[in-house]
């Protein structure tokens, strides 16, 4: 059950750059109507251009959920007003008296996923993979 809801969270981060992938040539003219400096552009720029939007809005909204759920789950109180800032980095100590967070984890793999499109994006401008 854990497995498949994770593959579930994927596959929906995942889809929209399959459907990019697939239907980014037939949608070309919608695009280039829709924004002007896309007109005479190579389909990989456009591509490239929506993955790179699709990535920055992914990685800062993970590190949005990750960073906010980790200082207030894992955050001492006594770090919260700067007298004990060393406790932080201490990852033993705080792993033996709190819980990883779900929500932690959910923050990080949309960081990650927004590092792949990142990836992706550069690998597509560049020309790398081909777009159909």
């Amino acid at each position: 059950m854990k497995i498949g809801i994770w593959a579930l969270l994927l596959l929906l981060l995942f889809t929209p750059m399959i459907v990019e992938f697939v239907f980014i040539s037939g949608s070309l003219p919608t695009f280039q109507r829709l924004m002007p400096f896309w007109k005479n552009k190579l389909v990989t720029v456009i591509l490239s251009d929506i993955l790179f939007v699709e990535s920055g809005a992914l990685i800062a909204l993970g590190a949005l959920i990750a960073g906010a759920i980790l200082y207030n789950a894992w955050a001492a109180l006594d770090v919260r007003k700067v007298q004990f800032t060393e406790y932080i980095w201490n990852w033993r100590k705080m792993k033996e008296e709190r819980e990883s967070p779900a929500g932690l984890i959910i923050g990080l793999t949309i960081l990650a996923v927004g590092i792949i499109y990142l990836v992706i994006a550069i690998v597509t401008s560049f020309g790398l993979i081909p777009v159909p």
